[in-house]
C-alpha cells in the first residue's frame, strides 16, 4: 500500500469560548407584610430547591412588615408563618423542577434567534387525567390527595398529600406515615407521564395518630416570592384567613380521607378540542 503525504501549512487555530448565556444572578431581599401581625409567632423563608431555611433580619410585630436580606437571585422563596395557635402557613413553589434551566434556555433561544418553545393549552381534560392518576395510584401509601396542580400545557407540577394509615412493618402503636410532596409531570406523545426521581419531599412524619391530628399545615402561593437575576422582587402581601382552607393542606382534627378538589393554576380560559390524553404513567429516570 502506498501512502501519499502532502505537506501543508496549518495556521494557528484560536479557541474562543462563547459568552455566558446569562450573567451571574445578583443577591436580593424579600420584603412584605403579614396581617394581622398579632397572630404571628414566627416567620421564616425556605427554598424548595436547596432546602435552605432563612431567618428574617427584621419582623415588626405591630405592622407585620418583614425583610429577608441577601438571598441568592434567580430563585423562588416560600415565606412560612407559624401562628400563635401553632398553625403553619407556607408559600408553595409550584415551578418546574428545572425552572432555572428553562429560563436560561429561553435566553439562549433569543440570543441564537431561534423560535420560542411551542406552546400548548392546559385543559380541563388534562387536569382530570392528572387527578385520576392520584386516585388510581397503587403504592405503599393508601391515602392520597392532590392539593395543587400548576401547568403550562407541556409540564405540570402537583403538590400531593400521601398517607399510610393501614398497618405496616415495624409499626409502633397507631403510627401513621404522612408526606407532602411535589410531583412533576410531562406531556409527551399525546399523554401525561410522571417524571421519576425528581420529586421533592416537603414534609415527612412518622408519628402517632393523635400527634398527627394536632397538625395544621396549609399552603398559599401568595406567600411565594421570586428574586430575579438582578436581585429584585415584588413585596409579599398576605392576610391570614379567618378560616384556613382544607383543600390547600391539612387542618388539625380532620380525618385522613378528605374529598377536596385541588387548586388548579394555568387552566386555559377557553377549552378547545384536544387529542384524547392517555392515563399518566410513572417513568423512572435512568
Amino acid at each position: 500500500m502506498t501512502v501519499l503525504l502532502v505537506g501543508a501549512s496549518v495556521s494557528a487555530v484560536k479557541i474562543r469560548e462563547d459568552p455566558p448565556v446569562a450573567s451571574r444572578p445578583a443577591r436580593g431581599d424579600v420584603t412584605g407584610q403579614i396581617r394581622p401581625a398579632g397572630k404571628v409567632a414566627e416567620i421564616y423563608a425556605v427554598s424548595r430547591v436547596t432546602k435552605k431555611r432563612y431567618k428574617p433580619v427584621r419582623f415588626d410585630k405591630k405592622s407585620g412588615k418583614f425583610r429577608f436580606k441577601n438571598l441568592p437571585g434567580d430563585a423562588i422563596y416560600d415565606v412560612g408563618i407559624l401562628t400563635k395557635d401553632s398553625e403553619r402557613i407556607e408559600g408553595i413553589d409550584l415551578s418546574w423542577h428545572e425552572a432555572r434551566l428553562q429560563r436560561l434556555a429561553d435566553v439562549r433561544r433569543k440570543q441564537l434567534k431561534l423560535p420560542a418553545e411551542q406552546k400548548r393549552e392546559f385543559t380541563r381534560k388534562d387536569a382530570d387525567e392528572l387527578i385520576k392518576y392520584v386516585k388510581d395510584l397503587k403504592d405503599f401509601c393508601n391515602v392520597r390527595r392532590a392539593l395543587y396542580i400548576k401547568s403550562d400545557g407541556l409540564r405540570a407540577t402537583m403538590l400531593a398529600e400521601t398517607m399510610r394509615v393501614r398497618e405496616f412493618h415495624a409499626q409502633r402503636g397507631d403510627e401513621v406515615i404522612w408526606r407532602m410532596e411535589l410531583w412533576y409531570f410531562r406531556y409527551r406523545y399525546g399523554g401525561w407521564e410522571r417524571v421519576g426521581n425528581v420529586e421533592r419531599l416537603l414534609e415527612r412524619k412518622r408519628i402517632q395518630s393523635s400527634e398527627w391530628k394536632a397538625i395544621t399545615l396549609v399552603y398559599y402561593p401568595a406567600l411565594s416570592a421570586y428574586v430575579n437575576e438582578k436581585g429584585g422582587s415584588e413585596p409579599v402581601k398576605f392576610t391570614i384567613p379567618k378560616r384556613l382552607d382544607l383543600a390547600r393542606g391539612r387542618l388539625a382534627g380532620t380525618n385522613p380521607i378528605q374529598k377536596t378538589k385541588p387548586v388548579i393554576i394555568g387552566l386555559a380560559a377557553t377549552t378547545r378540542p384536544t387529542t384524547q390524553a392517555s392515563r399518566p404513567v410513572f417513568t423512572p429516570r435512568q
